[in-house]
């Protein structure tokens, strides 16, 4: 008798065995399922520091959270950043506006296109001398960057303060001195490199400079003389070839970088100077 108690109490230690077994079996493969890393995608862009790759830091855990991780590769721009993107050795630049797109495709031949647009800095005016634009003198020295998108910017700019008359055949792609028809004060325009415009801001009573180089030379960029308006349709973009125009990751970023974190980051770290794209 004690033998075949023994021997059910043994069976019955067993079976219990076995079942527990199986019952823990099917929550770990969940919990490995669980802790399973997300395949993350890799990113790798140019970018101008300010406010371009603030922006981008900013967004850094918006986009770990989706998978995306972004490589920035350069933050001081030279002309090689266009070749860059065309060449394929980022996946995306964050540095131009549409009508700059234009101009480097044209200039190229190549075709890009714009994943949507992220932030706007209206280009502004600015002075080493003087704290308004009445207390311009007469003959006013003021200096315009010299490639045509930007040039563009500042004489509307000059002409919306009533300083000049600009031809209607003037475009962003055209932009210079010799489309400005008539002067209605008088003022001397000189046109030169942007990056050499703040470096020699003493120079001149007045000078135009992208809002980001003002941010960067730690220029007051409240205190300008002039600007476009808010509505300006120089949004800064994010910039793609063909082969990323449909990219999944392109699209999810784009969808983070103007969600209501980043836009409140942009608001709340620039002062006005730089405002988000609608």
């Amino acid at each position: 008798m004690k033998k075949k108690t023994a021997a059910l109490l043994t069976a019955a230690a067993m079976l219990a065995a076995m079942l527990t077994g199986c019952g823990s079996q099917e929550p770990a493969a969940e919990t490995t399922a669980a802790e399973a890393p997300a395949e993350t995608t890799h990113l790798k862009t140019v970018c101008d520091l300010t406010p371009h790759s603030e922006i981008l830091n900013a967004a850094k855990d918006l986009l770990a959270a989706e998978g995306i991780e972004i490589e920035i590769v350069s933050t001081t721009w030279d002309a090689s950043w266009n070749e860059m993107l065309v060449d394929g050795e980022v996946d995306f630049a964050y540095f131009m506006h549409v009508p700059a797109m234009e101009s480097i495709e044209e200039e190229m031949g190549v075709t890009l296109y714009s994943a949507g647009a992220i932030h706007i800095e209206p280009y502004a005016c600015f002075s080493n001398k003087v704290s308004s634009v009445d207390e311009l003198p007469e003959n006013a020295v003021i200096a315009v960057p010299n490639d045509a998108s930007n040039e563009y910017r500042a004489l509307k700019v000059l002409e919306d303060n009533g300083f000049l008359t600009l031809s209607d055949e003037m475009t962003s792609l055209n932009a210079s001195t010799q489309m400005i028809t008539e002067y209605l004060k008088p003022v001397e325009i000189v046109e030169m490199d942007q990056a050499n415009i703040i470096p020699m801001g003493d120079d001149f009573d007045a000078y135009f400079v992208n809002v980001n180089r003002a941010l960067e030379a730690g220029l007051d960029t409240t205190a300008y003389l002039m600007r476009e308006g808010e509505d300006s349709e120089y949004a800064n973009i994010i910039t793609v070839t063909e082969e990323h125009k449909d990219d999944p990751a392109i699209a999810k970023m784009v969808e983070v970088l103007k969600s209501d974190e980043i836009k409140k980051f942009i608001e709340d770290n620039y002062n006005g100077a730089v405002i988000p794209a609608k």
